[in-house]
Parts: structure tokens; sequence; C-alpha cells
């Protein structure tokens, strides 16, 4: 009995890479899966934003920038956060620079640089740029992005902006 349970384990652990690589995406395939998302931000790739975001994210996406009750939002909040952005920074582009795969799990390094047409949390409308780094992390469901664990150095963007 403890040999037939030897080779259980045994068997059960040499399929964990199976199993794993089954869920992994590639490279490629990762990039496919986010390119829509980040198009959405950039000018003048700008269109009906519900329409495009349903494209892209699940029906019960979630967008997150921490983990306290309330620091994520759904999808319909997703749609109006990116339109708001449209409009308020109508020349925003995220650039990608790095991205890594991991499972269903796609990590983001990338630039975002853009002009307010007006204030901007808080800043006054100066009529300068900024240029910002960020960083996501997206879980990849069915070739849809599921959920978005996203940090921007907003912080920089509005030192950028107060500069004299």
């Amino acid at each position: 009995m403890k040999k037939i349970g030897q080779v259980v384990v045994a068997a059960t652990v040499a399929m964990i890479p199976l199993l794993a690589s089954a869920q992994s995406l590639t490279e490629a395939q990762a990039r496919a899966a986010i390119a829509p998302w980040y198009a959405l931000f950039n000018q003048p790739v700008r269109g009906d934003m519900r329409t495009l975001q349903e494209q892209v994210l699940t029906a019960d996406y979630e967008s997150c920038w921490g983990y306290l009750p309330g620091e994520c939002w759904g999808r319909e909040a997703s749609i109006k956060v990116v339109g708001g952005f449209a409009k308020s920074i109508p020349d925003m582009k995220f650039d990608i620079k790095e991205v890594l795969v991991s499972g269903d799990r796609v990590i983001v390094r990338g630039e975002v640089t853009g002009t307010p047409a007006g204030d901007l949390f808080g800043a006054p409308h100066t009529g300068k740029s900024f240029r910002i780094m960020a960083i996501d992390i997206q879980t990849i469901r069915d070739g849809k992005i599921a959920r978005t664990y996203h940090l921007e150095n907003w912080l920089s963007a509005l030192g950028q902006l107060r500069a004299k």
C-alpha cells in the first residue's frame, strides 16, 4: 500500500508542469490579449469605450489599485474611468516597455505620457506634459482580461505638472 501511495504522489508531482503549461500563455498570446486594452489609452485610437472594453474585459472584470475593500471596481466603472482619461488627457499614450508572462498572468511595465486638457488630480492646468511609469498585473481568462492590479506614478505626474 505504501508503494502505491508513493507512485500516486510521484505521478501527481510529475503532472504539475503539464497542468501549469495547459494554462500558461505564450508571450504572443499575452500580447494579443492585452494590446487592445492598452490601445484604449492611446490617442487617436479612441472610439466607443463601452464596446471596445466589452470586447477586451470579462463581464466580471475587476480593476484593483489596492487590497482594502472598495479598492477594486468592475467593468462598468472601468468604462467610465477610461472614458474620463480620454477627455481629461486627450493626447494620452501608453507605451508598453516590457511584458513578462507567468501562467495566466501578464506583467506589463509601461510608460504613460500626456498633456492634461485642464486640472488633473488637483494640479492646476499649466499646459505642461508628464511622463510616468505604470506597472500592471493582468489575469487573462478565455482570451480576455479578468483582473488588473495596477500602479501608476501619478505623484510624479503631479510634480512634473506643478514644476516651475
